[in-house]
């Protein structure tokens, strides 16, 4: 089959320059763009930046001697998605080159795009946020898998799943998956990263072989599991906001009562209550260490619906812990002994 990328690119760019004036930023190429090998690397036109409504009208797919083209645009809007790793086809800013640009504003701001995109990657803060997009991702697939009963249902939700956790070990590594490799020659790359998960490559394989629906779920539940364990690592030291204690205090007010209607309920065997309480007030506690950086306090891992003497200890526990850090910031809780109390404090 013979190359014509050469003619079709000058086909393209005359095109511009005649029925599209002034109404097209940039025309992008890179070499060998998504191709197979028997089908060569040369520079080929991959996609557009227009620069008014009409300019869009200049997209087209079609197909030449059995090859088929796919002429897109891109708005400056979602190239600068790219420089932010929004998308997995980072490739398209990182690697393309400028095959026409109306004018050196233009080139400029894609260049300095195509810059911003390297120094992002070199942010640990920002790869690692990054990163956890695509993880999250993979989570909500991996969600609606696990409901699936036809394997092929299950396939594409493993393909997809392989596809976000890939671009995240790409990301934390500060580079990013170049989809020209193709899908073969992309295990060749994620090898190559100097941090990825053990037995990532290995699950990956397990996933592409298995033929059974069972093998694929635990291979992906594997493939998870140890991703999101390899990612711990990299999670930055959290640096929390001045905190205003006097919000956790007029926070403990107001759940004090809870507090005490959990004793209430661990004492009277009332397991139901105690549960939901606890799942309201765990996550009232996530909160709280996230916001007021206080000790992780796992509550609900003490509940046993047999036996609520440890969920109430640990309740007990956790609430002369938020105690003592009202207390040791200085803050002074707004507590009466009686009504009386109360009304004559209120003036």
């Amino acid at each position: 089959m013979k190359n014509i990328d050469k003619e079709l690119i000058e086909w393209i760019i005359n095109k511009i320059e005649t029925e599209f004036k002034g109404e097209i930023c940039l025309l992008l190429g890179r070499k060998g763009a998504c191709k197979v090998p028997e089908d060569g690397d040369d520079m080929a036109f991959d996609f557009f930046i227009p620069a008014c409504d009409h300019g869009y009208s200049l997209a087209r797919t079609f197909i030449i001697d059995d090859m088929g083209y796919d002429l897109f645009p891109m708005s400056w809007k979602r190239v600068e998605g790219l420089a932010a790793l929004n998308e997995n086809i980072v490739f398209c800013l990182a690697d393309s080159e400028i095959l026409y640009a109306r004018n050196d504003a233009d080139r400029e701001r894609f260049e300095l795009l195509r810059k911003t995109l390297l120094n992002n990657l070199k942010n640990k803060d920002f790869i690692y946020m990054k990163s956890l997009e695509k993880i999250n991702s993979a989570m909500d697939i991996y969600k609606t898998m696990l409901f699936e009963k036809s394997v092929g249902n299950v396939r594409k939700a493993a393909g997809g799943i392989i596809e976000y956790l890939s671009h995240a070990l790409a990301i934390i590594n500060g580079t990013y998956i170049n989809r020209d490799y193709g899908y073969t020659k992309r295990m060749e790359q994620m090898k190559v990263l100097p941090r990825i998960p053990v037995n990532f490559l290995k699950n990956y394989e397990e996933i592409l072989m298995a033929k059974e629906i069972e093998s694929i779920f635990k291979s992906v539940h594997n493939l998870m599991e140890e991703t999101r364990e390899f990612f711990e690592q990299f999670m930055p030291e959290r640096k929390l906001k001045s905190y205003n204690y006097d919000e956790l205090a007029g926070w403990y007010e107001e759940s004090r009562y809870t507090f005490r209607r959990i004793a209430y309920a661990s004492k009277n065997n009332r397991f139901v209550d105690c549960f939901n309480l606890g799942c309201y007030l765990q996550i009232e506690f996530d909160i709280l260490t996230e916001e007021a950086g206080l000790d992780n306090m796992d509550l609900l891992g003490s509940y046993d619906a047999k036996d609520l003497s440890t969920f109430e200890k640990r309740a007990n526990d956790i609430e002369k812990y938020i105690l003592s850090e009202i207390e040791k910031h200085g803050v002074i809780l707004r507590k009466y002994d009686n009504l009386e109390e109360f009304l004559k404090k209120q003036g």
